[in-house]
């Protein structure tokens, strides 16, 4: 059975997504307001999705979920059943939209990546567009699916407080490493220098934590459901906080530090100790906001539910119209604005989402295309 919630919160994500890409073109707005707002605070979205993604295969794991409720079980799982369905889910849809957004270059920039090597870099590293990199950690994840099995059933017979806050230490350890560190790759051959470079498109590390507490919130659901609504206030409260901290770290560094705009983006993202915080902050706050409203249906539950069945196909096209966009505003010599990107922004989702629609009747008569580009 879906669990409703989890499925509405990337609807939440997706908007998140595409807040991010519409920011990426907003520093003429010279906004810090507006421009934090689509580069600092969507900065969930990304890890968001792989809170979704946790949490969707620990609680399908009847062995785990046994273990959650100290109950003798055994562990069924097979890599040889569970593999194939996620590259035929994932895989395939990611080869497809990789070739999909390769031809639209070839068309539009006039280059098409021909050379087997050429094709390893650009998907192994999800290089075909900007977007599509989230899709090769997935994959990762997917891959090394039995070490995260392991790792949870330790955490589960061991201490969740205390593994969970160790994982946590480490996560922020390792950002800061990432960020901070004094190596130079430019004369490194050019596998390892690509490895050192792309490290953030493949390697699941500097996702974990969120991904655990996705398996973790799976397998305590109904008490993490009576936790959320209990102390609902107190979940806003730190939702709030966690704004205030990542917002205010950038106004600091903006008007104290004299940052610029670009600068924040590459700082307080969601690789960074307040950007990790705020993560959390606002996973928990929208579980908390959708449980509220669950039951009574509104405009806004309704929209967001709409986006969520929507989500997959709205994440692959998006940056297709949004090229179009930026096309278009080229062409015109358009300055983006923060009323003209809030209005790009409004075109993009609703584009997004009708072209979804549009491909789903589409795809319902073809097997083959609904096969190759949504994996189902």
């Amino acid at each position: 059975m879906r669990n409703q919630i989890i499925d509405n919160l990337r609807g939440l994500c997706l908007l998140g997504v595409i807040a991010i890409h519409v920011g990426s073109i907003s520093l003429s707005s010279n906004s810090f307001w507006f421009y934090t707002l689509l580069e600092v605070l969507s900065r969930y979205s990304v890890p968001a999705f792989f809170f979704v993604s946790g949490f969707g295969l620990f609680s399908k794991d009847s062995y785990l979920l046994a273990l959650a409720q100290h109950k003798a079980a055994v562990d069924s799982f097979s890599y040889r059943d569970f593999l194939p369905k996620r590259l035929k889910s994932a895989g395939l849809p990611y080869l497809s939209w990789s070739i999909f957004y390769q031809l639209y270059f070839w068309l539009t920039l006039g280059y098409l990546a021909l050379a087997p090597a050429e094709q390893l870099f650009l998907l192994g590293f999800g290089l075909s567009c900007y977007h599509l990199y989230f899709m090769v950690i997935l994959l990762v994840f997917y891959l090394t699916q039995p070490l995260w099995r392991k790792l949870m059933s330790f955490i589960l017979s061991t201490s969740i407080p205390l593994c969970m806050g160790v994982i946590f230490l480490l996560q922020l350890v390792l950002f800061y490493f990432s960020s901070h560190n004094p190596l130079n790759p430019e004369s490194w051959p050019a596998l390892w220098k690509n490895l050192y470079v792309f490290r953030l498109n493949y390697v699941p590390f500097y996702y974990l934590f969120i991904y655990l507490m996705g398996g973790l919130m799976a397998l305590y659901w109904a008490r993490v459901k009576e936790l959320l609504q209990k102390h609902f206030y107190a979940v806003l409260a730190f939702y709030l906080a966690s704004i205030i901290y990542i917002e205010g770290s950038a106004y600091y560094s903006f008007t104290q530090e004299h940052y610029d705009l670009l600068s924040l983006a590459f700082t307080y993202h969601q690789l960074s100790p307040q950007g990790l915080i705020y993560t959390i902050g606002s996973i928990w706050g929208f579980c908390a906001l959708l449980l509220r409203y669950e039951n009574t249906p509104n405009v806004v539950t309704k929209t967001i539910s709409l986006l969520a069945k929507n989500s997959m196909l709205m994440y692959f096209i998006h940056p297709l119209f949004l090229d179009l966009m930026i096309k278009y505003y080229t062409r015109h010599g358009i300055v983006i604005t923060v009323k003209k990107g809030m209005l790009t922004y409004v075109l993009l989702v609703l584009s997004s989402l009708l072209a979804s629609l549009l491909l789903q009747k589409l795809f319902a008569r073809s097997k083959l295309l609904h096969l190759l580009f949504t994996g189902k």
